[in-house]
């Protein structure tokens, strides 16, 4: 007998992260009186904790029964205007705290912004110039900046409206791979989950490539999972899925090449995507082509620094413990260290770090990534045990493959370099949450107690790496 899904994200586990939020920044403000979490930063990992799981549970339970099309409005229409509020709102909060509308220690934001002028101004050449000297994966989001500062001119709030918007589409391309992977009821979930996600939000209101990045990313594996479910291939979806492959080089160099390993591992390994043989000959045969194409010397240069990334590796996190402010305890940091954390990393920051006001600010969606990753584990464990795993081969290759190669690089514990993979981790967790029954539910609270010892601990980390405990 199959065992009924469950539809919506029960109030007993988002009543239980918000308890667990309040008791490990209490302990954080008992343990570590001295560097405690500034009230303003206090309010915001409220609102995103709070605001996150008491709205992913009223909204999953109201919106679970209601027609297709009606959901798909409320979806996009909600998540638009949950990140509009926080363009406008954010665009004047940064001109109040650091005099511009850019974040705190804003570096790659003033960078992208002054390329893509430079870019209007003296064309597309300027960017390999000694000026900005930037390399392939870094070319993509100045050029995109460039057309639109091209049309609407160089205001620095029109491409954070567009990421409203793009965030908002990005939400329903979420749900419609959920759905054909997992069914109606997990699409829905994911949909709003990825709607109400505060790192998805805050992200909207940076002169960041991770929402277009993102985004092109999602689009791609929608694309890419559809063509390879079906039976029949068109010649615009197989020429839109290679473009879209082809761009994310043209942003993060990795993403490009786990998104490709992705694809040729669901054309080898699924059962039944794609399994006419003639459509996997075609496919593989478009996209050997595609990449071919755009992997030029200086890619193919960029994914060997990633593929052989462990002396930089270690460079970088003996740079993380000399520079000023630094912690010292960075140089144990490896991929042996790494790989065990990467699906509930990284952790929140809930003592006082004064120069990294960014991850305070955000600390609040940190610690719901922790939490959401319990679903996602269990969909692991449930997807093996049932022997679903090469069913779901594009998702789950891809999510190996780009935290494998993450958690050998530098930014192993970087919120922005895990946030391409954010989008599949809410799918799977989508899928167990579906399937939270007596038997599975008896976990959870374990493992909130393992999440607070965690997040202690890694504050306890951060303030001893700089002699402040």
């Amino acid at each position: 007998m199959k065992t009924p899904i469950v539809p919506y994200l029960p109030r007993h586990y988002t009543q239980l992260a918000i308890i667990a939020f309040v008791i490990v920044l209490s302990l954080c403000f008992l343990f570590f009186r001295g560097r405690a979490l500034p009230l303003l930063w206090v309010a915001f990992a409220f609102i995103e904790v709070i605001g996150f799981f008491y709205f992913a549970h009223v909204l999953t339970k109201e919106w679970s029964s209601i027609p297709e099309r009606s959901f798909r409005h409320k979806l996009f229409g909600t998540a638009f205007i949950l990140r509009l509020i926080w363009v406008v709102f954010s665009y004047f909060f940064f001109i109040y705290h650091t005099d511009q509308p850019f974040a705190f220690s804003a570096a790659d934001s003033l960078i992208y912004h002054e390329a893509g002028k430079s870019v209007l101004i003296h064309g597309y050449n300027d960017l390999t110039s000694g000026l900005w000297g930037l390399g392939p994966s870094d070319k993509g989001f100045p050029f995109y900046l460039s057309l639109i500062y091209f049309v609407f001119g160089n205001y620095v709030i029109i491409p954070r409206i567009i990421n409203a918007l793009i965030g908002a589409w990005s939400a329903m391309l979420i749900y419609q791979i959920a759905r054909r992977n997992f069914g109606e009821q997990a699409g829905r979930i994911a949909g709003i989950l990825a709607m109400l996600l505060p790192n998805f939000i805050y992200y909207t209101g940076l002169h960041l490539k991770e929402p277009l990045m993102v985004f092109l990313l999602i689009a791609f594996m929608e694309r890419a999972d559809y063509l390879l479910r079906g039976n029949k291939i068109t010649l615009y979806n197989l020429v839109l899925t290679g473009l879209l492959g082809a761009s994310l080089f043209f942003f993060r160099t990795v993403l490009g090449l786990s998104a490709i390993f992705a694809l040729f591992s669901a054309l080898g390994l699924s059962k039944r995507l794609a399994v006419n043989w003639m459509n996997r000959l075609m496919i593989s045969f478009w996209f050997l082509l595609v990449i071919w194409f755009f992997l030029s010397a200086k890619i193919q240069g960029e994914i060997n620094y990633y593929l052989h990334g462990q002396d930089q590796q270690e460079i970088n996190m003996q740079f993380r413990a000399n520079k000023e402010g630094g912690n010292t305890l960075a140089t144990y940091g490896s991929t042996m260290v790494f790989v065990p954390f990467m699906f509930v990393a990284p952790f929140p920051t809930f003592v006082n770090i004064e120069i990294q006001k960014q991850q305070m600010l955000l600390s609040g969606g940190y610690f719901v990534r922790n939490i959401y990753a319990f679903f996602v584990i269990l969909a692991f464990v449930l997807l093996y045990r049932r022997k679903m795993l090469r069913k779901h081969v594009l998702i789950l290759s891809f999510v190996i493959a780009y935290l494998f190669i993450l958690a050998k690089s530098s930014f192993a514990i970087s919120e922005r370099f895990h946030l391409p993979v954010v989008p599949f981790l809410l799918i799977l967790a989508a899928f167990g949450i579906t399937q939270m029954h007596p038997g599975n539910k008896k976990y959870f609270m374990p493992y909130i107690v393992l999440v607070i010892i965690l997040v202690i601990g890694w504050n306890w980390f951060k303030l001893a790496g700089r002699g402040a405990v």
